[in-house]
C-alpha cells in the first residue's frame, strides 16, 4: 500500500450552514473503502466544535501518511489555511481534497493551494482505493496530482453503476454519539435535471440507484441499534415512482415502526402524486421538502428547472392535506426575475398550510452555468473569492452577490429582507396552531421562536458539545411533535 495510516477531515465551515452537525455521509463511504483495504484510519470533523488544534493533535498521535479533506466552496479560503498549516508542521505527511469544491474547478485548487498534494474528482471510492495502492498516478482516472511541478490531470472516471456494491456507512470510528440527527442515507446518485444554479453536475449527473432491499437493509441496521429517524440526503428519491413504491414495500414487510423518514434535501414535485405520496405515509415519511425556487412558469424556465409551477402548487397541496410537515424552498435573484416575480413566489408562499419556509439569497457557484452567465455578463457586484469565504450566512442574508439590469441590488436588498419578514411570519402561524391548547401562551412561545436573536445564540451555543446535545435532544422532541400532530 502506498498509503496505510489515513485521517478523513470534515471542515468546520458555518453554524449557517449545518445549525446542527451532520453524519459527512460522504466521508462514510470513504471509510467503508479503507476498512477494506486495511487500512487504518480515523475521522475528525471539525462541525463537532473541535478547534483546528485538535487536528494537529490528532496528526502527532496518529501519524497518518495521508491526510483527506472534504471540500465544499464556501470558506475555501480557510480551509486552504489549514491545509497549509498541516504541510508546515508534517511535511511528510501527503494531503488530499474530494469533494464538490475540487469536482467544480479542477486543477485550478492545487495551483492556489501548493499544500495540496492530490485531488479526487467526482466519486471518490475507486479513485482513493486506487491511490492508496500502488497504482501509477497517470493510470488512476480522476486523479490531480503534481508531477516534477506541474499539475496533471487524469482522464474522467465512469460513474459507479451498481451502487449495491458499495458498503452503506457504519460510522465506526466517527464520533457517532455526538450527533443530534438519526441518520443520513444516500439510496441514489447523480441528477438527470440542468438546473443552472446547482453544482451536482460536477459531482456526477448520470442518475443511478440502489434497490429497495439494499437502501432497507441499511435501516434495518441502524433500526436495531435503536435508530428512527432517517433523511433520504438526495436530489431525487422519487424519480423512479415505481422504486419509490417498492422501498415502501420493503420497510413495511420488515416490520420497521415508528419511523420518521424525512426527504429533506428535496422532492421534485412532478416526480410525487397522491398515490406515492398516501403510501410514503403509510410507512413513516414525515416531512417533504419541495426545491419551487421561484413563482412562476417564466422564472422556472429561466432557471432551467423543468416543471411547471401548475405541479409544483398540486403537489404543495396534496402533500399538506394528507399532513406531511412540508417545507417548501425558493430562491431570489434568478435571471430575468423581477420584483413581481417575487411576489408570485411570496404569493405561494402564503397560499398552502406549509409548515416551514426558506427564501435564499441565489449564489453563484463556481462550475455552474449560473456562475459563468453571471460572470460573462459583468453582473458581479461581490467578487466570489470575497462571497465564497463568509460563509452560509450569505446565502440565508439579504446582501445579493450579483445584478441584473431588471432586478437591480437595491430591489434584491429589499425583497430579501421582505422574505425574511414572510419566513418568521409562517414560522410563528405553525407554532400557534401546533400549540392552540396552550392559549394564550402559544403566541409568546411563537414569537420568541421567531427572533433572530435566539438564532444567533442557538448558533454560538452549538460550538460548545454539552450545549449542542442538549439543543439537539430538544429539536428531536420538537421534530417528532411536529411531524406527528
Amino acid at each position: 500500500m502506498r498509503f496505510k495510516r489515513v485521517i478523513l477531515v470534515n471542515p468546520y465551515y458555518s453554524n449557517s450552514i449545518f445549525t446542527m452537525p451532520v453524519l459527512p455521509t460522504g466521508l462514510g463511504y470513504i471509510a467503508e473503502v479503507l476498512k477494506k483495504n486495511k487500512i487504518d484510519y480515523r475521522v475528525v470533523d471539525l462541525m463537532l466544535g473541535h478547534r483546528p488544534h485538535f487536528l494537529r493533535k490528532q496528526i502527532y498521535d496518529f501519524r497518518p501518511d495521508l491526510v483527506a479533506f472534504s471540500m465544499m466552496s464556501f470558506m475555501y479560503k480557510d480551509i486552504y489555511g489549514m491545509i497549509g498549516k498541516v504541510k508546515d508542521e508534517f511535511s511528510d505527511v501527503k494531503t488530499l481534497v474530494g469533494g464538490p469544491h475540487i469536482s467544480s474547478c479542477g486543477g485550478s485548487v492545487l495551483e492556489e493551494c501548493e499544500a495540496i498534494d492530490f485531488g479526487i474528482t467526482q466519486e471518490g471510492e475507486e479513485t482513493i482505493e486506487d491511490l492508496c495502492r500502488q497504482t501509477d498516478f497517470p493510470d488512476i482516472k480522476s486523479l490531480i496530482y503534481r508531477d516534477n511541478g506541474t499539475i496533471k490531470v487524469t482522464e474522467p472516471r465512469k460513474p459507479i453503476e451498481d451502487l449495491d456494491s458499495l458498503a452503506f456507512p457504519r460510522y465506526e470510528n466517527f464520533e457517532l454519539n455526538k450527533y443530534g440527527f438519526g441518520i443520513g442515507i444516500v439510496s441514489s446518485r447523480g441528477c438527470p435535471y440542468k438546473c443552472i444554479f446547482c453544482s451536482a453536475h460536477a459531482i456526477r449527473k448520470e442518475y443511478r440507484t440502489r434497490s429497495p432491499k439494499n437502501v432497507v437493509d441499511e435501516m434495518e441496521y441502524w433500526y436495531k441499534k435503536g435508530y428512527r429517524e432517517f433523511d433520504l440526503q438526495e436530489d431525487n428519491p422519487t424519480f423512479n415512482k415505481a422504486r419509490a413504491f417498492e422501498l415502501c414495500d420493503e420497510i413495511e414487510r420488515r416490520r420497521l415502526r415508528d419511523l420518521v423518514i424525512m426527504c429533506g434535501n428535496g422532492v421534485r414535485a412532478d416526480r410525487v402524486d397522491r398515490k406515492l405520496l398516501t403510501r410514503m405515509k403509510e410507512v413513516g415519511f414525515k416531512r417533504l421538502a419541495f426545491g419551487v425556487e421561484a413563482g412562476n412558469n417564466k422564472v422556472l424556465a429561466s432557471l432551467k428547472k423543468g416543471e411547471k409551477i401548475e405541479a409544483i402548487k398540486e403537489a404543495i397541496q396534496t402533500a399538506c392535506e394528507l399532513g406531511f410537515f412540508v417545507s417548501i424552498f425558493f430562491v431570489v435573484g434568478s435571471p430575468s426575475e423581477t420584483v413581481k416575480d417575487v411576489e408570485d413566489s411570496i404569493d405561494i408562499a402564503l397560499s398552502y398550510a406549509v409548515s416551514n419556509v426558506s427564501f435564499y439569497n441565489l449564489i453563484p457557484f463556481p462550475g455552474t452555468e449560473l456562475f459563468n452567465w453571471v460572470e460573462k455578463n459583468n453582473y458581479f457586484i461581490t467578487p466570489p473569492e470575497l462571497y465564497l469565504n463568509q460563509g452560509g450566512r450569505i446565502q440565508m442574508g439579504t446582501t445579493p452577490v450579483f445584478e441584473t439590469p431588471e432586478f437591480p441590488a437595491e430591489e434584491r436588498r429589499r425583497l430579501l429582507k421582505k422574505t425574511k419578514s414572510i419566513e418568521r411570519h409562517i414560522k410563528k402561524n405553525i407554532i400557534n396552531k401546533k400549540l392552540i391548547k396552550l392559549y394564550p401562551l402559544n403566541k409568546l412561545i411563537a414569537w420568541i421562536c421567531s427572533l433572530q436573536l435566539l438564532k444567533y445564540m442557538e448558533d454560538k451555543l452549538t460550538h460548545y458539545e454539552i450545549f449542542r446535545r442538549t439543543i439537539g435532544a430538544i429539536r428531536t422532541k420538537i421534530r417528532l411533535f411536529f411531524y406527528k400532530t
